[in-house]
């Protein structure tokens, strides 16, 4: 199979699959939109997994079943081939999605009532995965630059240190604002963090969407067998497998990686699903072609992106992005409510992530874009967002 644009480019059919991005919001909503908002793709994965889950679906016995070394190589391969990050089995945990690492995390690393830092606008689950938990929240939010982008703020971040914080969960690269931390942010924060004994979660699971430049894995670049971190990502986002629901955790801190194991067998997590460690070890090891071709055209959609928003749109402003296929798009110069932009893009058919999603103050005004689905659909969105904001 040849992987170029005109692959990306032919649409999917996902109507009457029962899927959340479009059946789910229909039947929310009630209308027919064209849905640019949960983070998964409109394209088809790639042929080598389709053959391996068909493969797979023929035994007709589909019992308990233990990850393969060889799933556990090919995850560890992928890893050190497209991040140079040397990780090895005894290093990995198996998880169902990133968010129930998240939620793990908090629980095994913290008591109730502790601080947990997080940095808004960020990903939802983060404030869920603290709020939930009856833990507290220590929000350091991310500092606006001048041409829409993103900075961390670290003075925030060692002041919530001080005043007790146990873990800070980063989410690298960042969602929404679509960018990847550099090597040089990434070790000021370690040296921040490690000054205080403070725990890091790294969120990596976009890590995958290099746009341009390269995202820095966490444990690449802290390598103490000691250090109080760890890290999760999935081939679900890169490969468009989220709805079969397997992740996993990285730590070299052994004794860490034993705490998370207690944490999953107290909540009932022992084993995983067939189909998705076939469909992750296939991705991991045969996956590199389709990836390839994915990132070409992601960087095409987004380039498109900016050239539609720039002739039709020229008040909102996309912030700089450098990796993930989302968009963080500030339309706050059209006077709009977070509340008010989501229902005139209704109305207008079509539908984006609330901003409030991201942090009630830090995403008022905003929207998050997806524009990983074909060039036609993007430019459709586009067309449909401008006539909610001009009529």
């Amino acid at each position: 199979m040849k992987y170029d644009p005109s692959f990306f480019d032919t649409p999917v059919n996902r109507l009457g699959t029962n899927c959340e991005k479009w059946d789910a919001l229909r039947r929310r909503e009630g209308a027919d939109l064209l849905p640019m908002w949960v983070a998964d793709m409109d394209f088809r994965c790639a042929d080598e997994i389709v053959q391996a889950l068909t493969e797979r679906a023929a035994h007709p016995v589909y019992g308990y079943t233990e990850q393969s070394e060889s799933a556990v190589e090919a995850m560890l391969g992928f890893f050190q081939r497209r991040h140079g990050l040397t990780v090895t089995a005894e290093q990995q945990l198996m998880l169902p999605c990133v968010v129930t690492g998240l939620r793990a995390a908090v629980l095994a690393l913290t008591e109730p009532g502790d601080k947990v830092i997080v940095q808004s606008p960020c990903y939802g689950p983060f404030y869920a995965s603290v709020r939930d938990s009856n833990r507290q929240l220590a929000d350091c939010p991310l500092i606006r630059q001048p041409d829409g982008g993103y900075r961390m703020d670290l003075d925030a971040i060692e002041a919530a240190c001080k005043d007790g914080a146990k873990v800070m969960l980063l989410c690298n690269p960042h969602n929404p604002v679509g960018y990847a931390w550099s090597e040089d942010e990434l070790r000021a924060l370690w040296n921040v963090l490690d000054r205080y004994g403070v725990w890091l979660v790294s969120d990596e699971i976009h890590e995958d969407f290099e746009l341009s430049g390269k995202v820095t894995p966490f444990l690449r670049i802290v390598t103490d067998e000691n250090a109080r971190l760890l890290s999760m990502t999935s081939a679900s986002k890169t490969f468009n497998l989220a709805g079969l629901q397997q992740a996993v955790l990285l730590t070299r801190d052994q004794a860490l990686k034993k705490r998370l194991e207690e944490q999953m067998r107290y909540a009932g997590v022992v084993q995983g699903n067939i189909f998705a460690m076939t469909a992750t070890e296939a991705a991991y090891a045969h996956g590199d072609a389709w990836l390839d071709g994915l990132l070409d055209y992601l960087r095409e959609a987004e380039a498109l992106l900016r050239r539609e928003l720039s002739a039709r749109l020229p008040e909102a402003v996309l912030s700089p992005m450098n990796a993930t296929y989302l968009g963080w798009l500030d339309l706050r110069a059209y006077g709009f409510t977070t509340e008010e932009l989501m229902k005139r893009a209704h109305q207008a058919g079509v539908a984006f992530t609330p901003g409030t999603f991201f942090g009630g103050e830090a995403g008022e005004g905003f929207l998050r874009f997806n524009f990983a689905c074909p060039h036609s659909q993007t430019l459709e969105a586009v067309r449909r967002l401008e006539a909610a904001l001009k009529h």
